[in-house]
């Protein structure tokens, strides 16, 4: 259904205040609001206002707005107030309504109405900080879902995206901000010793490629993909290299974007060479066994990034695709690359088979050293299935929440690309692509075998390291210059963590050497 083009009808209740409806496929009318007295309407819902609680809410339907008349007397307790309505305009109506105009002439609220969904999540995203509220509700009008559930459950996922990964970036600043911004620091000499993962983009269009995840599921398909592996070019995340090298099978690129230094477990062992693509903030310890080696260096949104990408825009590139994970980027990688055809392997979203991790990958083995040996592995697996999942079941398959929210956001990332392919046998389906078994991927997309090694090669041959393309002297001393550190340090860290370590990690930022070579 388009949006653009949903009609309402008004008419008296029969307690005389406006109300409206509007009409299914069938012809049936759905009516917004009560038909007798639509004022009662508002004693249903106003317990749910919490503003002690909750100052800022996101209202899912608007309709005349009976159902936000407790907000009358305490809208100014709110920071923020985001009403969302699948029709263009119905703000407009609100404010001739004498009952409810309150609601289109405050300053405290803002309606989003008659909009597409990318509309939606750039409003809510730009407008809501969570640094700035103490709390975020999500109100249901229900009698909106009723007539339009398929726009308002999308909606409602936006919503959950959006807070799950605003509270995950909190989160994350809060663990790891230190952690990222020494990274920086401590990386800033080996960059001029990588390339940029920019000198790669838009060159595959000749060439297929899978991209390996870390889901169980793999393991299925190691034989297959071993044999055919020199018919396509091969992406995996760090997560997959034991895995892979274990079974005869060598990745052409590699992504590690973690910042912790546990990550040198994935690598320790590894004998083949495969390109690695890192971040700036990438564990200092698996770029510094990877420098003498030709790499490749990503931007992603941490402010010291982005400062580079000012100075020098369009130069090292980035593929951050905002999913948060490794996987997402390893398939951002894949389509700014320009391959052909991306099938995707390992993305399973779900414990299959109540396996966790594939065999052989270093998180697997760890799990399994820290577990009760005295059990199975199969015990082992069921009983953190069971404790993680917590019983979650999703297309009938034990899965948590945070796989949910991480498909839904790879499904975001892909949803404009029709060369995007799920080759996975397992797990819970990606919407939006289509889905082909990995011998189908192979007889259909990948007919001749390809000279990868030299290919890459040639491509570093023709290409600059990052010393040659930016000065991280002009960059450093940028930083260093007009409190643009100080901003650093604030967007980096939360308070308390600036005000114990902004001048060690200011010092230790001035005692990097960034001579020119």
């Amino acid at each position: 259904m388009n949006i653009n083009k949903i009609k309402y009808i008004i008419e008296p209740s029969k307690q005389g205040l406006p109300t409206l409806y509007v009409t299914d496929k069938s012809g049936k009318k759905i009516y917004l609001h009560s038909r007798y007295n639509p004022l009662k309407e508002a004693e249903n819902i106003k317990e749910k206002f919490l503003p002690e609680k909750f100052d800022a809410i996101i209202i899912l339907g608007a309709g005349f707005g009976y159902h936000l008349l407790a907000l009358k007397d305490i809208k100014e307790k709110y920071n923020k107030i985001f009403i969302i309505d699948i029709i263009r305009g119905i703000e407009n109506e609100i404010a001739k309504n004498q009952s409810t105009s309150f609601l289109a002439k405050s300053d405290k609220i803002k309606f989003i109405s008659g909009m597409n969904y990318d509309e939606i999540e750039n409003i809510l995203s730009m407008g809501i900080d969570f640094n700035r509220i103490r709390g975020l509700d999500v109100i249901e009008h229900a009698a909106s879902f009723l007539a339009f559930g398929w726009y308002y459950d999308e909606v409602k996922k936006i919503v959950c995206r959006l807070i799950n990964k605003k509270a995950a970036n909190i989160a994350t600043r809060r663990a790891f901000g230190a952690l990222y911004l020494k990274n920086i620091f401590k990386n800033f000499n080996s960059f001029s010793l990588l390339y940029p993962v920019s000198v790669f983009f838009n060159t595959m269009k000749d060439y297929p490629v899978i991209v390996i995840a870390s889901g169980p599921g793999i393991e299925n398909q190691l034989k297959e993909l071993k044999i055919n592996q020199n018919k396509f070019f091969i992406i995996a995340a760090d997560s997959m290299l034991k895995t892979l090298t274990q079974s005869g099978i060598i990745p052409d690129f590699f992504l590690s974007i973690d910042p912790q230094a546990y990550t040198i477990e994935h690598v320790f062992e590894m004998k083949a060479a495969a390109v690695p693509i890192f971040t700036v903030s990438s564990s200092p310890l698996i770029i510094k066994r990877y420098e003498s080696l030709r790499g490749l260096i990503s931007l992603n949104t941490h402010p010291v990034a982005q400062i580079a990408e000012d100075m020098y825009p369009n130069v090292l590139g980035s593929t951050d695709s905002g999913t948060g994970t490794v996987a997402g980027d390893a398939v951002k990688t894949a389509i700014e690359f320009g391959f052909s055809t991306v099938g995707l392997a390992g993305f399973d979203f779900a414990f299959h088979d109540f396996k966790i991790y594939p065999r052989g990958s270093a998180y697997q083995k760890r799990f399994l050293n820290s577990s009760f040996r005295f059990n199975t592995i199969e015990t082992i697996n069921f009983n953190y299935v069971m404790r993680s999942s917590k019983g979650l079941k999703y297309k009938n398959k034990f899965t948590r929440k945070s796989f949910i929210q991480y498909k839904d956001s790879l499904e975001k990332l892909i949803k404009n690309y029709n060369n995007i392919i799920n080759i996975n046998n397992t797990g819970i389906p990606i919407q939006g692509i289509k889905h082909a078994d990995l011998n189908y991927f192979i007889n259909n997309y990948c007919n001749n075998d390809i000279d990868k090694k030299n290919i890459i090669n040639n491509k570093f041959n023709q290409s600059k390291n990052t010393s040659q393309l930016v000065s991280y002297k002009k960059i450093k001393d940028l930083i260093l210059k007009n409190n643009i550190f100080t901003e650093i340090i604030n967007a980096s860290l939360d308070a308390n963590t600036a005000a114990v370590k902004g001048s060690l990690l200011r010092q230790l930022f001035e005692n990097i050497s960034t001579e020119e070579k």
